[in-house]
């Protein structure tokens, strides 16, 4: 029996011996990078990528755990904002935006029950061209891998590696898809309206909370001063922050009266002028569609946008309950005055600027990663 339990002890020492082994060959941290070409611009990736309820749209984890759920956090916009997800594969953790820097830089914090360490994974938005970009993903864990547990993750940088070329790949799909959707843009010309509302400068993700308190109080004041309007409400998009994600938006109805404006309401008038319409179908939450073609475009020609962007929003759910007969017009007004082509060279400057400081950032990254 002695003898027995001796060569058990011996047979257990020697493999506690080479799974030590194992262990100092096995990488001490989790170290892992992928990058891709998008076409698109840099700031509607990095508008999707700092929304955190976009991030299931197209991270490739529900391909390997079909069953992953996700749920977003209390932020869900910029640094700070966060989702957690759970699946019976791929475990239980949450992603939490620590840095969403300038259209250029973000970086996120991964945290997984079925990964040793936390990692944090930094994305780098490399401009191409005005609608082309590379995207850089790398990967580092913030802590070692605790010693005793290297030799069960000795795979783990390729298998991360893999898992982030699948993201890129399916974040890839998602923006070019929306891209190319298939909808019809024509070319026409705005014709010159009064509008009557309310305007502000609010968070992206407070408009619908925006307004459904302002086109009551809209109709509310046109009505106690007997002054019809003439079309359907129009949400009119004036200037937006990326870093903040704060939107200066005017939610408006057309009027023909000439009056001055109340207290806390505005008068716009928008002349005749070149715009680019596009008719889209389909509930309001996947207006990001429309505009990511229209920006693509704006950024592949040598338009010079003017303020305001119109959405007018023809269909009401009280009209029509089908939500894909939901008809909203999207105007993208075109400068047509005689600083045209200043315009044009400024935009171009600004761009060889940005990507001067894109090229600052990048060795500045370079040398933080060393």
């Amino acid at each position: 029996m002695i003898f027995k339990f001796k060569w058990v002890f011996i047979i257990a020492l020697i493999a506690f011996i080479l799974y030590c082994i194992a262990c100092m060959f096995s990488p001490k941290v989790i170290n892992a990078s992928a990058d891709i070409k998008i076409n698109c611009t840099k700031g509607f990736l990095f508008v999707t990528m700092t929304d955190t309820k976009e991030w299931p749209k197209w991270v490739s984890w529900s391909k390997e755990d079909p069953a992953l759920k996700y749920t977003t956090g209390k932020l869900e916009i910029s640094q700070g904002a966060s989702f957690s997800f759970v699946g019976p594969k791929f475990g239980s953790g949450s992603v939490e935006l620590n840095e969403a820097f300038k259209d250029s830089v973000l970086t996120a914090l991964v945290i997984n029950d079925q990964s040793p360490v936390n990692v944090k994974i930094t994305f780098q938005i490399i401009p191409e061209r005005k609608n082309s970009l590379y995207l850089y993903a790398k990967a580092r864990s913030v802590e070692p891998i605790p010693f005793i547990k290297r030799a069960l993750w000795f795979n783990a940088n390729d298998n991360l590696k893999k898992l982030l070329a699948n993201d890129l790949t399916s974040l890839k799909s998602y923006l070019e898809g929306m891209i190319n959707t298939k909808f019809g843009i024509e070319s026409t010309i705005f014709k010159k309206k009064r509008y009557f509302g309310i305007r502000s400068i609010i968070f992206n993700s407070n408009i619908p909370k925006f307004y459904a308190e302002s086109y009551p109080k809209i109709y509310a004041k046109l009505d106690s001063l007997n002054i019809p309007f003439t079309g359907p409400p129009v949400g009119m998009i004036f200037d937006w922050e990326g870093s903040s994600n704060n939107v200066f938006i005017m939610a408006a109805l057309p009027i023909e009266a000439n009056i001055k404006a109340p207290l806390d309401f505005e008068v716009i008038d928008i002349p005749d002028i070149p715009c680019l319409k596009l008719e889209h179908f389909g509930m309001y939450n996947t207006l990001k569609k429309a505009h990511s073609k229209l920006d693509y475009i704006m950024s592949s020609s040598q338009f010079v946008l003017q303020q305001p962007i119109i959405e007018e929003y023809v269909t009401s759910p009280s009209q029509e309950p089908d939500t894909s007969k939901w008809l909203t017009n999207i105007f993208y007004l075109l400068n047509n005055q005689g600083s045209y082509s200043k315009g044009v060279e400024k935009k171009k400057t600004m761009e060889e600027m940005i990507q001067e400081e894109e090229a600052e950032r990048r060795e500045k990254l370079k040398a933080l990663n060393k």
